[in-house]
């Protein structure tokens, strides 16, 4: 029987591929500038933030500098230990509180929160529209979701540039649990119209790493950092740049 997959593996693995290069730097990136821009005055005073899945909690980290309060959630423990010791190495015990649970296991908030966070969780769960319920269930009147996702189309797209056309007409574009390949990629398209189902808002669409994974490794390590970082920004909401992103994020709001 096919389960959700639990990173108690595979920490170390996720912390060398992802955050330790321009990838995870890039990510960290688009979400912050994709919340200051959509969210404006409203970070400017203190939010009940729950990052679901949130993993080591390196996004997590960047709003509680800001001074806002997060609960920080995840499946595995050796993720959610790794999240406890970056907080308190900056000295930021005291704006986390750790839930050690799977997201669809938590409990009904006393106090609906004001933004939820799922980043790099949905691809990776066996019934998505189950997850996204879930997160709906943690948020109130007004509140908001940022949510991140595996993008289906980037992976089609990757894999006819690099040859592997069998795996395209074949339709086999999950991983098998074992590595960091995601075992389920979504189709914005999808995503976007449950959560217009569900009667959600869309405020923010961006692509995330929209030519970085695409790029020659030659020629990716000669450029810059930031230049990469800056190009990323600039064509992650235009078409068709955005739909070919490695992962597809969108903010939206309950009215």
């Amino acid at each position: 029987m096919a389960t959700d997959q639990n990173f108690d593996e595979l920490s170390h693995r996720f912390t060398q591929k992802i955050y330790s290069g321009t990838k995870g730097k890039v990510r960290l990136a688009l979400l912050e500038r994709d919340l200051d821009e959509t969210l404006g005055q409203r970070l400017q005073a203190p939010l009940s933030i729950l990052d679901a899945g949130g993993g080591q909690g390196q996004f997590a980290r960047i709003l509680a500098r800001q001074g806002h309060q997060v609960t920080l959630c995840d499946h595995s423990a050796v993720m959610l230990e790794s999240a406890r010791q970056g907080a308190a190495e900056e000295g930021l015990d005291h704006a986390f509180e750790y839930i050690h649970s799977t997201i669809q296991a938590l409990p009904e908030p006393q106090q609906p929160y004001d933004l939820v966070l799922c980043h790099a969780v949905l691809e990776w769960v066996i019934d998505w529209q189950a997850l996204v319920l879930s997160l709906l269930g943690q948020m109130g009147g007004g509140g908001y979701l940022s949510l991140m996702f595996y993008n289906q189309h980037s992976t089609v797209f990757r894999s006819l540039v690099r040859g592997y056309f069998d795996r395209v007409v074949d339709g086999k574009l999950r991983g098998n649990g074992q590595g960091l390949t995601p075992i389920n990629p979504l189709l914005p398209e999808q995503v976007l119209g449950f959560l217009k189902e569900q009667g959600m808002t869309v405020l923010c669409k961006s692509g995330i790493r929209v030519f970085h994974d695409y790029m020659h490794k030659e020629i990716r390590d000669r450029r810059s950092e930031q230049d990469i970082i800056t190009l990323e920004k600039r064509f992650s909401r235009e078409e068709p740049y955005r739909s070919l992103g490695r992962y597809y994020h969108v903010v939206v709001q309950r009215s």
